[in-house]
């Protein structure tokens, strides 16, 4: 059985064992005896945005045996949070016993109506970081009966209403349980190396304030395959611009393929002038989108990483422009991020466009000598120092 300690404004939680069959694995309590602020150990993660790697539950291996003891994980799990002696048919089949689903706090004796879940999801975890462990590594973590954190039979239901949602968009309905459910949620994002994203912290440390007195937890242990590395951060990629004589015009592509059929078939519309900054193709810690529309009115391309402003293009003229969704990852224009230039963005009425430069000696020498053409609507975005050509 495990007894949680539930309170809104204790998140103590503590590992108590009964009913031992001689088939039951426990699940080992912390190593160590240290308690820290739930804020401490929120404030160690990562705080990136989702991956975008595309997910694989089957690289998880759930459900695994792997003490050989033979009993696969659910039962493992059954056994160990049962509040009175487990029935057990066969090697290791659970058909009795009793549960609490701490999320609702709802008891049940049959274990059809309670499913294991997995506190910080199998798909969540993997957007956070598990893409890029070892298949060793997110088999442990399936399968993960040593730390009481990290596994919970709760109500069938609740299960498939929580998904792999993260506290940002929800929290178990059985309210006095939340500040022990962000603290076991920090808990197993730490002792896993899990980044978190900016609207889940912002959610884990308003409901943490909530909770009166500072909420503590137990420090993890670290995971028998070892505590997971952090991902690798992708190396920003050139971003190739074009002019077009013929459309008065700027066009930016960070696709190398896109950028060799434009060479290819339309020399005479548009001159290739290289890399201008580089960017990311995939979405890492700081970055947001920068959108991408079309005009055929227009002839000529538009960005922006303002969604509110592609919203009301998107609104305004969906006749004149088309959405063509993210081009790449770059720096919000108020980015504290070392490192990084502003992206200048001109309009010129007479030629129908916008001009987009990070070079400060190409936006000055426009400035000084074609502001009659071209007007400063200021800064669009931030790309990485490193990525923009001299002179």
């Amino acid at each position: 059985m495990r007894n949680r300690i539930l309170g809104a404004s204790l998140v103590a939680v503590a590992v108590v064992v009964v009913w031992l069959t001689p088939s039951t694995a426990l699940a080992a309590p912390p190593t160590s005896e240290e308690r820290i602020l739930v804020a401490t150990l929120l404030d160690q993660l990562r705080v990136e945005a989702p991956a975008t790697v595309k997910y694989d539950r089957d690289l998880f291996f759930e459900g695994a045996d792997l003490d050989r003891d033979g009993c696969r994980t659910r039962q493992e799990v059954l056994l160990e949070e049962t509040d009175v002696p487990a029935t057990v048919t066969g090697v290791c089949t659970v058909s009795a016993g009793q549960w609490l689903s701490y999320y609702d706090n709802v008891t049940h004796v049959d274990p059809a109506a309670v499913e294991m879940d997995h506190l910080v999801a199998l798909r969540e975890a993997w957007v956070s970081g598990a893409w890029s462990w070892t298949d060793a590594q997110r088999r442990a973590y399936s399968n993960d009966v040593d730390d009481y954190r990290t596994l919970t039979m709760v109500t069938a239901a609740v299960n498939t209403a929580k998904a792999d949602k993260d506290p940002a968009s929800w929290l178990p309905s059985y309210r006095h349980v939340r500040c022990t459910y962000v603290a076991e949620w920090v808990a197993v994002k730490w002792r896993w190396n899990l980044s978190v994203d900016p609207a889940e912290k912002n959610a884990i440390q308003t409901l943490l304030k909530e909770c009166g007195a500072q909420p503590d937890a137990w420090l993890p242990a670290m995971p028998s395959v070892g505590q997971p590395s952090a991902p690798p951060l992708p190396e920003p990629v050139a971003v190739h611009r074009f002019w077009s004589p013929v459309y008065q015009g700027h066009f930016f592509t960070a696709d190398p393929a896109e950028r060799d059929q434009i060479i290819a078939r339309w020399p005479d519309v548009w001159t290739y002038e290289g890399q201008r900054y580089t960017a990311f193709t995939t979405q890492v810690a700081g970055t947001i989108p920068l959108y991408r529309f079309w005009s055929s009115t227009y002839s000529g391309h538009f960005y922006t990483a303002d969604p509110a402003e592609r919203a009301a293009v998107s609104a305004r003229w969906p006749n004149i422009w088309k959405d063509e969704g993210v081009a790449y990852y770059v720096y919000p224009v108020d980015s504290p991020q070392a490192d990084t230039v502003p992206v200048a963005r001109f309009w010129s009425n007479s030629a129908a466009h916008h001009f987009y430069t990070a070079d400060a000696a190409e936006r000055d020498a426009v400035l000084a000598r074609w502001s009659s053409v071209w007007w400063h609507e200021g800064d669009s975005f931030r790309v990485p120092a490193a990525g923009v050509p001299g002179p």
